[in-house]
């Protein structure tokens, strides 16, 4: 186990003994299982995605429905029917 020193304010080091002595356990192994459970459900959590490169990429064009629809038409109607 690896040994390391935290500050708190006095407010909160309170609020963490007395969740601590609620449950039982040294103020050491709540705050171990309020972390282990923090970590768990992060991992379970999907990751989220920076697309701020992509912003503006699409600035200068017509993505509306419509036009969408209409350039999908175009192309399905484009296709020669076997």
């Amino acid at each position: 186990m690896h040994r390391t020193q935290i500050y708190f304010e006095e407010s909160l080091f309170e609020a963490l003994k007395q969740e601590a002595k609620a449950m039982g356990i040294s103020v050491s192994a709540y705050i171990r299982e309020v972390l282990r459970q923090d970590l768990e459900r992060r991992k379970k959590e999907p990751k989220k995605r920076d697309f701020s490169e992509f912003r503006g990429m699409w600035a200068d064009r017509d993505i509306s429905e419509q036009k969408l629809r209409e350039k999908a038409w175009k192309r399905f109607s484009a296709t020669p029917m076997s």
